[in-house]
């Protein structure tokens, strides 16, 4: 049996990261969890084997299109959670590389149904 797959999940809310990356290990990943860009932008830079990013924001800010962008260079999937996201905002961020949106609040069982599909297409790719 191999490594279990690496899952990046940025967010603001510690508490919120911190329940995200016990339902993503209950489901076999293995999970780094970032609260602030610098922080994020280090495990990017250590990490090599991220297989998924996670990206928990309450709005799309300059800073979080870098971070799509960034993601999208290195081939690292995107799926991103949020609040309401107009039509324009959704097509932009699947544009910078965003493979899944969820809006907020998501229920467990659907963004345990999401990641195991977007693992399941990474394996295939």
């Amino acid at each position: 049996m191999g490594e279990a797959a690496l899952i990046l999940a940025l967010g603001k809310r510690e508490r919120n990261l911190e329940l995200l990356a016990g339902l993503l290990e209950n489901g076999g990943y293995d999970v780094e969890i970032a609260t602030s860009m610098s922080e994020f932008d280090e495990l990017l830079s250590v990490r090599d084997d991220v297989a998924l990013a996670v990206l928990d924001v309450d709005g799309f800010t300059e800073d979080i299109w870098k971070r799509c962008e960034q993601l999208n260079d290195r081939d690292i999937p995107m799926l991103v959670l949020a609040a309401q996201i107009p039509p324009a905002m959704r097509q932009k961020a699947v544009s910078r590389g965003a493979q899944t949106i969820l809006e907020k609040p998501v229920d467990k069982a659907d963004l345990q149904a999401t990641i195991r599909g977007l693992m399941e297409y990474i394996r295939m790719n």
